[in-house]
């Protein structure tokens, strides 16, 4: 059926049918306190039989900054590339020639800007609106947005994902200042995942990696958040795995690539 989920007991069970792996970072390889070996060793067995691994993240860190994290934590050797929406919000920066940004979000996220040339401003005199979080404090955001909006600017969102509830804490994503923006009439571009700007971006890397063309049929996407990684692969005409322990939801509609799912990644 086209619709259909396959639950899958380890990644080797779809071994052959797919060239490139596309794979989320938070959630899959690590849960922020410990990497999960079992799935570092998949990628890696992924890798040994000619398989290319792009890791996809919605991290506002740039790809060689995540990429300096995860050599620290021992993922190092088990990918090919690194994507991150930093990596799509610095190129959007760049083609726009923004020269003057007002940033959205915790003050750790300005690491996005190391070596733009961007300089960080207030609202009314940026050229466009950088949301990589949650602002730490949010006492003025309806402020902040309503001029956003006056003045026209676009606003880039590194994160589209919203909210997520880890223990008993609540943490909150640059999607709920994205949604804000909207709701007010306000224009948002996503640089992260469900968006189509990094499936791009991961799938040019794997093709130069590969020296060749990628057939989307050959991609799998995999990650922990439906509405992010899932719905993302398969939007952009990739198949999809995902990494979860609760009921498969029912697919996007207009989605052809194939559906699996599994607790934990695992070869």
């Amino acid at each position: 059926m086209a619709d259909a989920v396959e639950t899958i007991v380890g990644l080797g069970r779809i071994e052959g049918l797919y060239a490139v792996v596309l794979c989320d970072v938070f959630g899959v390889l690590h849960d922020a306190t410990e990497i999960r070996p079992a799935a570092v060793a998949a990628l890696r067995t992924f890798r040994a039989g000619g398989g290319t691994v792009v890791l996809v993240s919605n991290s506002a860190e740039p790809g060689p900054r995540l990429a300096e994290t995860l050599r620290s934590r021992g993922v190092a050797p088990e990918y090919d590339a690194l994507v991150t929406a930093a990596d799509i919000a610095r190129i959007l920066l760049d083609e726009q020639a923004s020269e003057r940004v007002h940033h959205i979000g915790p003050a750790r996220d300005r690491v996005l800007f190391d070596g733009t040339g961007v300089t960080l401003t207030r609202v009314e005199a940026a050229d466009l609106i950088v949301c990589t979080g949650y602002p730490d404090r949010d006492d003025d955001l309806n402020v902040v947005l309503a001029r956003a909006l006056r003045l026209g600017h676009l606003l880039l969102c590194t994160n589209p994902d919203t909210s997520l509830i880890v223990g008993t804490t609540h943490l909150r994503f640059a999607g709920l200042v994205a949604e804000r923006y909207r709701t007010l009439g306000g224009t948002v571009i996503e640089t992260g995942k469900p968006g189509a700007l990094i499936y791009q971006q991961a799938l040019e890397r794997a093709a130069d990696l590969r020296e060749r063309p990628v057939v989307p049929g050959r991609v799998l996407g995999i990650g922990d958040t439906w509405a992010i990684d899932v719905v993302g692969a398969l939007q952009a005409g990739l198949s999809a795995l995902h990494i979860d322990r609760a009921e498969a939801q029912s697919r996007p509609p207009d989605c052809l690539g194939r559906l699996y799912r599994m607790p934990s990644l695992v070869w």
